[in-house]
């Protein structure tokens, strides 16, 4: 059972919801490729707007750079200057910025005690896949030019981030490049395909993602490609070697499923991964801090990365050949 403190926070939300949605207006899924559009891109100005204020601490210092590409980097007093987190943010690729993240980013920083970056690449429906893809190779190729060791290096990311994280480290693996340290996957969306079983069990209770939207935003990122492809839905990609990852999903949301198969099967070919699954929750709780699941969940995603981002990889080599 979720703590007292999240059922009502719950329950504000989803008032706060239903109010957002009554404004926007409903739209049909099934309706004029066009209006889905228009619905997407108003859902990403009234994101922008809500979370302009987000306070994010006074411990908490933001840089914006635009080499390679936008981003921000986000930094808390207590970060290591050569630990980092490649944070990429969700929105099911429609939404999202790095200014919708602050608070994430701060809350990672913090727990983490690294310096955290946050890309902000390309959305749908304008610049369909490969475009997010894209740049966050990028990014991940920068920082590796840049001198950031990936011993000291941990992929992040949340709802559509998360799944993004993984199909990165599957095109690092491809290309040769080295791996990060590790991966966390906040409620990742890792099948866009909507093959789960949680797609049809949760529909009635996700007191934030409505199932019968999935499959629009599903194809407003893909375009014509595969929604299997293992670059969209990394689920299906071969993920052996891939680093330790953790992942986190809430039993009241549509895509707890996603995060539980990937755990599994990056399990099976030999992966250490582990699946947090926290009663009661929704979609990414950990955005709001304030709750003690969510200083639960932080607290873990923290000592995870602290824990597999400790040393260098010299380090490592003379520990193991002692």
């Amino acid at each position: 059972m979720a703590s007292w403190q999240a059922e009502i926070v719950k329950r504000t939300f989803v008032t706060g919801l239903k109010a957002q949605r009554f404004l926007l207006g409903d739209v049909d899924p099934e309706g004029p490729e066009e209006e889905m559009e228009a619905f997407a891109l108003k859902l990403r100005e009234q994101m922008e707007t809500a979370t302009a204020y987000v306070p994010r601490g006074r411990d908490i210092t933001v840089r914006t750079v635009d080499d390679p590409l936008p981003a921000e980097w986000v930094r808390s007093e207590r970060a290591q200057e050569d630990r980092v987190i490649l944070h990429l943010h969700g929105g099911a690729y429609l939404m999202g910025s790095p200014q919708t993240h602050r608070g994430m980013a701060s809350a990672l920083s913090r727990v983490a005690r690294a310096r955290v970056v946050v890309p902000d690449y390309r959305l749908a429906p304008e610049h369909k896949f490969p475009a997010a893809l894209d740049d966050s190779m990028a990014w991940y190729r920068h920082l590796l030019d840049s001198g950031v060791d990936p011993s000291r290096l941990a992929v992040s990311g949340d709802s559509a981030g998360g799944g993004l994280g993984v199909a990165v480290m599957l095109e690092a693996k491809r290309e040769g490049l080295p791996l990060p340290a590790c991966y966390v996957g906040l409620s990742p969306w890792t099948d866009l395909a909507g093959t789960g079983e949680s797609m049809v069990t949760m529909a009635g209770r996700d007191p934030w993602l409505r199932a019968d939207l999935v499959p629009s935003a599903a194809r407003g990122y893909a375009g014509e490609h595969a929604l299997d492809d293992p670059r969209i839905s990394p689920l299906y990609g071969d993920l052996t070697g891939l680093p330790p990852m953790l992942v986190h999903a809430g039993t009241e949301e549509i895509l707890w499923d996603d995060g539980r198969r990937l755990v599994e099967r990056a399990r099976a070919v030999g992966v250490d991964a582990s699946f947090g699954s926290f009663a009661g929750m929704w979609h990414v709780f950990h955005a709001f801090p304030g709750l003690p699941e969510s200083r639960d969940a932080l607290r873990e995603v923290g000592a995870f990365i602290r824990r597999h981002t400790g040393g260098t990889v010299a380090a490592r080599e003379a520990t193991a050949a002692a």
